[in-house]
């Protein structure tokens, strides 16, 4: 069946109508990487243009026609690189598709992120799906806030780290005193920051900077200028902070799951999210480098993670929400495990996992270990591909081992790159590799 694929990461929705010039950049990024999953007959609906270069190779490597496809770019999002639900709705995309989907039938319509806008281009398309009543009201909204996280979890009975949602600086300073004692450290969370932009740790004692903040800083409790914090962290749109005791963990994971339109939940993969300190040692945050697929959890925490995970995904199912669901864990240093947040959109790992099965079929995680390496340094798309065809590197159909280039980011001068091989240990070898040829 011939989708229409809606590139709409970084809406307001997603990350509030304050959109700073990162979370445009990302936005943009996310376009360009989704292109892996197209097939033949789609229609791309798209903030930016796809480069030509990037289509040709994603066709090659996934076997699909690119000439195939329609793509559409909005006159309003080549502005800012974002598909609001406006854009969505504008007349001159509305009638293409229309032109375009009356040549075949049916067409399913599969969004990073289930708006409004995109169940009101569903009805106006004549394409009804399971799950827009529940966009038409904002319902994928629930799905993608800490703080209803927190309460939608705790109906589900996650384990959660001790916390609770605040809304002005007093609350922040209540809050902070009492759970500050449990760890000796606190995370504030900004309700809808997007790859923990909006978070900041305050630590007892000084620390390097710890995963899942923007910024990690001692802070003399005494002394501690709630106004100022809360100025800091909130932004126009976004007037609620989550504060929880913060854990340092021994792995950090995350679990998707699909809810179909039928209300079925499929489980859909399990990566390692992977950081590191960045090379300027004055940064407060660490540098996310990309995911590893399958987690490297044992079987008994990964049961014990699923088991949980599952009674949130029902509860979403049962809501209304269909789509792709992602959600956030980790494992503490002394076992325990902790969930952080949830995301109905498409995550980090939906386009990995999307080019593994194609490639390497549905079971690909009993055989091979995947990664993403993020920010590889090259100049462009073209010469990255160039590289790595000279030196033989490129991903393989026979061996079903090598590299793939998914996308460059031409402001930073940077390529993210999926590698696979049969182990871990292959893995990291060919990540040396490829780090070492560009």
């Amino acid at each position: 069946m011939p989708r229409i694929l809606i590139m709409n990461a970084g809406t307001a929705q997603m990350s509030g109508s304050d959109l700073a010039a990162i979370q445009l950049l990302l936005a943009a990024k996310s376009a360009w990487r989704s292109v892996w999953f197209a097939q033949d007959g789609d229609i791309i609906v798209s903030p930016v243009a796809i480069p030509a270069d990037l289509l040709s190779f994603a066709g090659a490597t996934l076997k699909f026609d690119p000439s195939t496809l329609l793509l559409l770019v909005p006159e309003s999002a080549r502005e800012t690189p974002v598909l609001s639900d406006c854009s969505l709705q504008c007349n001159t995309v509305v009638e293409r598709i229309n032109r375009h989907i009356r040549l075949r039938n049916p067409w399913k319509i599969s969004a990073c992120y289930s708006t409004e806008g995109v169940a009101r281009l569903a009805a106006m398309l004549g394409i009804p799906q399971n799950g827009d009543a529940f966009a038409l009201q904002r319902g994928p909204d629930l799905l993608n806030r800490k703080s209803h996280f927190r309460q939608l979890a705790t109906s589900a009975a996650l384990p959660l780290p001790n916390g609770c949602v605040t809304t002005s600086a007093d609350d922040l300073f209540r809050a902070v005193t009492f759970l500050k004692s449990e760890t000796g450290s606190v995370i504030l969370k900004l309700d809808n920051g997007a790859g923990g932009i909006g978070n900041i740790i305050l630590t007892s004692e000084e620390s390097a900077p710890l995963p899942g903040a923007r910024d990690t800083r001692r802070a003399l409790w005494p002394s501690l200028d709630p106004d100022a914090l809360w100025s800091e962290i909130i932004t126009p749109s976004c007037k609620t902070v989550v504060v929880e005791s913060y854990h340092l963990a021994h792995s950090l994971f995350y679990l998707e799951y699909e809810i179909e339109e039928t209300g079925s939940i499929a489980y859909v993969n399990s990566g390692n999210i992977r950081l590191r300190r960045s090379h300027d040692r004055s940064e407060r945050a660490l540098v996310w480098t990309g995911l590893e697929l399958p987690s490297d959890l044992s079987h008994a925490q990964c049961s014990t993670a699923q088991a949980h995970a599952y009674r949130f995904v029902e509860l979403a199912r049962t809501l209304g929400y269909r789509g792709m669901i992602n959600i956030d864990a980790i494992f503490t240093t002394e076992g325990r495990l902790l969930f952080n947040e949830a995301n109905g959109r498409w995550g980090g790992g939906s386009v990995l996992h999307s080019i593994a099965a194609r490639l390497l079929g549905p079971n690909y995680s009993d055989a091979y270990v995947i990664s993403s390496v993020r920010n590889v340094q090259s100049r462009s798309f073209g010469a990255a591909l160039d590289h790595l065809a000279n030196e033989s590197c490129l991903f393989d159909s026979a061996s079903k081992e090598g590299v793939i280039p998914l996308a460059a980011d031409h402001e930073a001068g940077t390529v993210e790159c999926l590698v696979i091989a049969r182990d871990r240990l292959a893995v990291r070898n060919l990540e040396h590799r490829l780090l070492s040829i560009i």
